[in-house]
């Protein structure tokens, strides 16, 4: 265990994933979708490399709690960047999977040469083995020699070793997936159900910033006339990208304050709530950024519909969430200003700026995904093809 540690801190300390780790912590360099990309990546570098493949193929063991342990290394940089833990949960997947597949094969043939050994024996006495008898091996250890009931020897070829992890069929899965998540954003945008998600005169209302939704939008505005609502997202005000964003493409855009959401809600009768996410949990719920907890409390109260637009990166194996766990905590200079003057004693008053909202799987109608469209109640069912739930807290 300590050579695997002293290898992985060998690995740490190389310029690629020095240079990672700075641009993960730096937060603006790359959106959650490029943190997916580059992190699989990496990995898939990494495990290329043959000194790796070589280390590695025949201990099944050492290359999990590698993964795992550099892995962490990049999930504590930046905790409620789910999707760097859910990339690296993926790959653990697809390394467990290839073991469950060799593993399969080794019993499949265990189980053909008993066959053959039973078959051998009742043609010969017409009697089952008995496994108390002496048995012994060959000094050139390629084959079986032992006696039946009636004392008459016998030889079978041995079981061959079925040991070695076949790397590049996990290679090849590693490049699938990479190849997946280069395409989520054009998946779910082309994606037809998703397209009928929105019809004519619908309003749209959204908040914060999301490339998906955006993308969304603009596939639907060829072809549809629709209004758009943008509202408010303290602390971060990531409305104004969103609405400059839809502009640009000349969509009838209005940005909206919180305390003007109901208003929305109460005069408009087609109103669709499309939100983008930033975790979605395996009880259904979402993690998305400050303001859509309220906007979904409201959408519940007029009935309207709740979509969230992201892709599978953001299916977290993580159950019900609490806003002092996993969230992400910001200076009260975002909301009171940095020039604001305090009158009085404010030594016994505590400044709580989150940026994270908790949405219960209720208040959500939909996810609109690249695997398709999926439902909070049932959500839960494609965590088990995803992950492997040793994998769930690394």
């Amino acid at each position: 265990m300590e050579y695997l540690l002293e290898h992985i801190r060998k690995i740490e300390s190389t310029k690629d994933i020095q240079e990672l780790k700075r641009k993960l912590r730096r937060k603006k360099d790359m959106n959650s979708t490029e943190a997916s990309l580059q992190i699989a990546q990496l990995f898939y570098d990494l495990l290329k490399d043959q000194t790796i493949k070589n280390k590695y193929k025949n201990n099944p063991t050492a290359l999990i709690l590698l993964v795992q342990k550099l892995g962490q290394t990049f999930i504590d940089i930046d905790p409620v960047q789910f999707c760097i833990g859910n990339t690296i949960k993926k790959i653990l997947h697809i390394i467990r999977e290839e073991i469950r597949e060799n593993q399969k094969d080794k019993n499949n043939n265990s189980n053909e040469t008993k066959e053959s050994l039973s078959n051998t024996v009742n043609q010969e006495n017409k009697k089952l083995l008995d496994i108390k008898n002496l048995e012994y091996t060959d000094s050139d250890n390629t084959t079986e020699k032992s006696f039946n009931s009636s004392g008459q020897l016998y030889e079978v070829k041995k079981e061959e070793s079925n040991d070695e992890l076949n790397m590049d069929v996990i290679l090849e899965n590693i490049d699938t997936l990479i190849a997946e998540m280069s395409s989520i954003s054009e998946t779910i945008t082309e994606k037809k159900e998703i397209k009928d998600l929105i019809s004519d005169n619908d309003i749209i209302l959204t908040t914060n910033y999301s490339e998906q939704i955006v993308k969304i939008l603009s596939e639907n505005k060829r072809t549809k006339k629709f209004k758009v609502f943008v509202c408010e997202s303290a602390p971060k005000l990531r409305e104004k990208s969103m609405s400059e964003e839809l502009k640009k493409i000349k969509l009838d855009v209005t940005t909206v304050e919180n305390d003007d959401i109901y208003s929305v809600m109460k005069k408009y009768t087609k109103v669709k709530v499309f939100l983008g996410a930033k975790a979605i949990l395996n009880n259904g719920g979402l993690i998305a950024y400050g303001g859509s907890y309220n906007i979904c409390l409201l959408a519940s109260m007029f009935s309207n519909p709740v979509i969230i637009a992201a892709g599978a990166t953001k299916l977290t194996p993580m159950y019900s969430f609490k806003h002092e766990f996993y969230n992400e905590y910001l200076s009260p200079d975002l909301i009171f200003g940095k020039n604001m003057n305090y009158n009085g004693d404010i030594s016994n008053i505590q400044f709580n700026t989150p940026s994270l909202d908790y949405i219960p799987p209720n208040l959500i109608s939909m996810y609109a995904t690249d695997i398709g469209i999926l439902n909070p109640k049932f959500l839960y069912k494609n965590f088990n093809e995803m992950y492997d739930l040793e994998d769930y807290e690394i």
